[in-house]
């Protein structure tokens, strides 16, 4: 009797061992049915400015990733979910029946801040550099992996060549939706190291904006 009653309390500890054991297994695991989804940044930026002589040799270079500004995060999103409370120019300043396709010069060296919708020092003087309408192309976003749920960023490339027509020294650019100067339709601005740009040089400036990136479902 006495072997009998110690196996069944052994049996009843496993028993009850096994459960607890079993509860935490699933208390720190996804349910079968669940799915787990990884997003990466919906919008980034890069610009590139290459100063090229008369006979196409390159004499300064500059790339870096953008800060892209307050102003055009919620412009973008009002164009494209436009509803209650965003009627009118609240978040979309300058021309905002023109897209952010314009490219600005400055001499400005202030760091970039989110809510500054304009360069420093934009140049407006008649040297060939002046804010300018550059060539938008587009590359839409593709699946890629083999999975069906997975799809890399669609790309906008804006880039325009500037020819300047005197000395100027140049540090930061700017992304605009206007060709006005202070009309603060900004979207992207850059701070970069002093270049120097001469008569005869070509300055091309290229920005390119990715919308998305990866988004998986495991």
């Amino acid at each position: 009797m006495k072997n009998t009653i110690t196996i069944v309390v052994v049996v009843a500890i496993v028993a009850v061992g096994a459960g607890f054991a079993g509860f935490g297994f699933a208390s720190n695991q996804p349910s079968p049915n669940q799915t787990v989804l990884a997003t990466s940044a919906l919008m980034s930026g890069h610009m590139q400015l290459v100063v090229t002589d008369p006979n196409g040799e390159i004499k300064a270079y500059r790339q870096t990733d953008n800060a892209i500004t307050t102003n055009g995060e919620n412009c973008v999103a009002k164009m494209l979910f436009k509803g209650p409370g965003t009627t009118g120019t609240t978040a979309c300043t300058g021309a905002i029946t023109q897209p952010f396709n314009y490219i600005a010069l400055g001499t400005g060296t202030n760091a970039e801040t989110p809510t500054v919708n304009d360069l420093q020092t934009e140049n407006t003087a008649a040297n060939g550099l002046v804010r300018a309408l550059g060539t938008a192309t587009m590359v839409n976003a593709t699946t890629g992996q083999g999975d069906a749920f997975s799809a890399g960023s669609a790309t906008v490339t804006i880039t325009k060549a500037f020819s300047p027509t005197a000395t100027v020294i140049v540090t930061e650019a700017g992304l605009f939706n206007d060709t006005k100067s202070g009309t603060d339709g900004m979207f992207a601005r850059k701070v970069f190291s002093a270049v120097t740009v001469n008569n005869l040089d070509t300055l091309t400036v290229t920005w390119t904006i990715n919308i998305g990136n990866t988004t998986s479902f495991n």
